[in-house]
């Protein structure tokens, strides 16, 4: 016959063990859930990049900024702060890579976001650094997360992208070889010096 001690002792550890699995498994479900959750939010960042008014916004800081920092008026809105979204569609760019510095900052989207956005992050920094730098006249913090954003872009290793791809997907080989080919044969030849 089974003593009362023992039945107690065989149910608490019986509940220790229920406990322990319990506590597992939520840690696996929350993995996933964040996982789940960073995807939908690296989904929604590729959508915002490639939606038409950051398209034209893009655009336009490409190559057309530089012409309106000529203009006093405009850069005296950048300078006293009343440039909007509305009248400088170059703030559009700024607070979305802004947005992103943060984001990746934080750690609530990978790092590996970084080379997709490098280039464009890059291209426009050369044109946005004059209004940064007006801007932190005022605000000495204005606009960080993208700097942090353009130098962790700078520090990425773009060439080692296609690399790292190719290597971790080794039983693909033959099939790299024929892309490879493939662009090698449909190169377009360009009436460069």
């Amino acid at each position: 016959m089974i003593s009362w001690e023992a039945l107690t002792s065989l149910t608490s550890a019986g509940q220790l063990a229920i406990l322990v699995v319990g506590a597992v498994f939520g840690y696996l479900q929350l993995g996933g859930l964040r996982r789940q959750q960073e995807a939908q939010l690296v989904q929604h960042i590729f959508d915002e990049l490639n939606a038409p008014e950051f398209s034209r916004a893009l655009h336009f800081v490409y190559t057309d900024l530089s012409e309106r920092l000529r203009d006093a008026a405009y850069v005296g809105e950048i300078r006293d702060g009343t440039a909007t979204v509305f009248s400088h569609r170059e703030m559009i760019v700024m607070h979305f890579f802004n947005k992103l510095g943060i984001l990746v900052h934080e750690r609530l989207v990978s790092e590996l976001i970084v080379p997709f956005v490098a280039s464009p992050c890059i291209r426009s920094w050369a044109q946005l650094a004059p209004i940064v730098e007006l801007m932190r006249r005022r605000y000495p913090h204005a606009y960080t997360p993208l700097e942090a954003l353009v130098t962790r872009s700078r520090a990425a290793d773009l060439a080692s992208v296609r690399g790292r791809y190719v290597s971790e997907t080794p039983h693909l080989r033959s099939q790299w070889e024929v892309t490879s080919r493939e662009l090698v044969e449909r190169r377009i030849c360009l009436f460069d010096d």
